[in-house]
């Protein structure tokens, strides 16, 4: 047996270092790419004018996206035009009563899939329900058709994505670094301990 052979672990194991290395930028690739297809997946689109009845949880802070290029039931919508005078409304189904809307307080944007969408508005429910969402242009004012995407969570998907893909990343790097280090000093500590202590082979 050589000198090469005997000293443990085998530097075979320097593999295994970066296979891990790499499944962790595996993961961190597959995390953003499943993550952007998937990211308006629970996105209601509403063309408007128009009106549309949502199922709404509790208490939620719901974020109302124009969507400046959109694709709804084959039909491609690009929105590059004025939409001064176009209002929403909406009201619970069980009260009847309108909820506050107001400006998104924070600009949060997609592009993904052949949609792109920014934030407008924003609403709060007060209770799980069917809630009405209803667009229009004002009295004597006229606009194209746009579309809107309804949701809730959106920007907080963005941030768990980037924190799962990150995680993944530095947890595959320094998992791997530390094998390699490690299997470094274990091979180099068994170096000198051959120096050390050197064998005499049977004649």
């Amino acid at each position: 047996m050589s000198d090469a052979q005997s000293i443990r672990p085998n530097g075979w194991y320097y593999l295994l270092g970066i296979v891990v290395i790499v499944a962790g930028a595996t993961l961190f690739a597959y995390t953003l790419v499943h993550g952007l297809l998937h990211l308006t997946d629970n996105l209601t689109q509403v063309v408007v004018p128009g009106e549309k009845d949502l199922p709404l949880q509790s208490k939620v802070k719901y974020t109302i996206f124009l969507e400046e290029q959109s694709v709804v039931d084959g039909r491609i919508y690009s929105t590059q035009s004025n939409l001064n005078g176009l209002t929403c409304t909406v009201s619970s189904k069980a009260s009847g009563k309108n909820i506050d809307t107001h400006r998104a307080a924070m600009s949060t944007t997609y592009n993904v899939g052949g949609r792109s969408g920014r934030s407008v508005l924003e609403f709060v429910t007060v209770e799980a329900g069917i809630y009405h969402l209803g667009c229009g242009y004002e009295e004597g004012t006229k606009g194209p058709q746009v579309v809107l995407a309804v949701g809730a969570g959106l920007k907080e998907g963005i941030f768990r994505m980037i924190e799962k893909g990150i995680g993944a990343m530095f947890g595959g790097g320094i998992a791997g670094a530390a094998i390699l280090v490690t299997v470094f000093l274990l091979r180099e500590r068994a170096k000198k301990r051959m120096t050390q202590n050197p064998v005499t082979p049977f004649p």
